[in-house]
């Protein structure tokens, strides 16, 4: 079974929405992302056929859908379709959605919720991943939905290595406002001490006054993905003697590796 972070990086590249799609292959490449891909582009008759036969699959699945989950996502859509003629649930409702499942915005499992509910931004959830994920793990109430986020995504995203590197890379091209390809450095910082955990505070406190002091506003897709590792290697080595600068870290890893090297912190 492909791995999320794969999921996502197969989904980035090709410009599909469909993880079905990327999972079918990725398991029929044995996980091997670049082959994955290259067969993706490579078979447009297979990629018809797996579209064909997951929307024939979705159908399928909306059909054994409740009407108490319908009833529910209808208290919270939006009064008009979106851009696709199809209905979601957008800011307003999110906000009465997340307040009756008894969570504030800021709350981090809020970024586990999104992505299980496979939303490409904020404040959208579409009509058609919300009932088919909740009725696929047997959720028709806000307190069965509730019971499932405190009870499998909360404690995956402390015990899950891979699944918590899956949601810190998601959050970036969730948070990402449309049509940008870098995050400012206020709504970079505010989502990494959400996200991070406490034992790299020190650590990602030293990073962020790099980045005041070298003036820079903006952080992109690599170097947002790649402050995660980093940071795990600086905490085992603070004095980052082991660093290599021939390995393929970002150029601003280098520079904050000269910035520590020559004390302006």
């Amino acid at each position: 079974m492909a791995r999320p972070a794969s999921v996502r990086q197969f989904l980035e590249v090709s410009g599909i929405s469909s993880s079905e799609v990327a999972t079918f292959f990725l398991d029929r490449n044995n996980g091997r992302l670049a082959e994955s891909i290259n067969d993706f582009f490579s078979n447009p008759r297979v990629v018809q056929e797996v579209e064909k036969r997951t929307k024939k699959n979705s159908k399928k699945s909306m059909k054994s859908v409740s009407t108490e989950l319908k009833e529910l996502f209808n208290k919270y859509k939006e009064p008009q379709l979106d851009s696709t003629g199809k209905s979601y649930i957008g800011i307003d409702g999110t906000m009465r959605y997340l307040e009756d499942l008894g969570y504030e915005p800021e709350d981090e499992v809020v970024l586990c919720l999104a992505d299980f509910l496979d939303s490409q931004k904020v404040g959208d959830f579409k009509e058609e991943q919300f009932l088919t994920n909740w009725n696929n793990v047997g959720c028709n109430t806000i307190e069965q939905m509730h019971n499932y986020i405190d009870i499998n995504l909360r404690p995956k995203l402390l015990d899950d290595p891979e699944y918590f590197r899956a949601i810190y890379q998601y959050t970036f091209k969730f948070i990402l406002e449309k049509n940008e390809k870098t995050l400012p450095l206020d709504m970079a910082q505010e989502y990494w001490h959400l996200l991070l955990p406490g034992e790299f505070s020190l650590e990602l406190e030293t990073f962020i006054k790099f980045l005041h002091d070298t003036s820079k506003t903006e952080i992109t897709r690599d170097q947002w993905n790649m402050l995660l590792p980093f940071l795990q290697d600086y905490h085992n080595d603070p004095t980052l003697n082991g660093y290599d600068e021939s390995q393929s870290w970002p150029l601003l890893m280098d520079k904050f590796y000269e910035y520590i090297k020559s004390d302006e912190h």
